[in-house]
């Protein structure tokens, strides 16, 4: 279950940089979906994507101010500590459960079948 992650289809919508969105797909990524919390570490993203840690710094403070119905995808604290706060609202959208990444995976398959033909295809 270490590689599987959800995507949020709104984020297509946004208007980002090629690299922010390989950002944000590599937060996506390393989301803790057990507890649902963000593990972000700076200089693993920077050494994943051969750049200096400035651009690391510079990419996740541009997003936070891209947002998705009022939601920033980033909030952070002098870059100490990290959340992803539209991530989180999507989770809890698609009825996946904290503390239960099993059951919360078999419920978001479920609606994925249920609408198969509608918002999810």
């Amino acid at each position: 279950m270490r590689q599987f992650y959800l995507s949020d289809p709104k984020v297509f919508e946004l208007d980002l940089t090629l690299f922010e969105f390989k950002l944000y797909n590599y937060l996506c990524k390393n989301y803790d979906l057990k507890r649902l919390t963000p593990y972000v570490r700076m200089v693993d993203a920077a050494d994943y994507f051969a750049v200096p840690l400035d651009t690391i710094k510079q990419s996740l403070n541009r997003l936070t101010y891209k947002s998705i119905n009022y939601k920033p995808l980033i909030t952070h604290k002098n870059f100490t500590y990290f959340d992803m706060p539209r991530y989180k609202q999507f989770l809890e959208s698609i009825q996946f459960k904290k503390n239960y990444s099993g059951s919360g995976y078999k419920k978001t398959e479920m609606n994925v079948e249920r609408y198969k033909y509608g918002a999810y295809e």
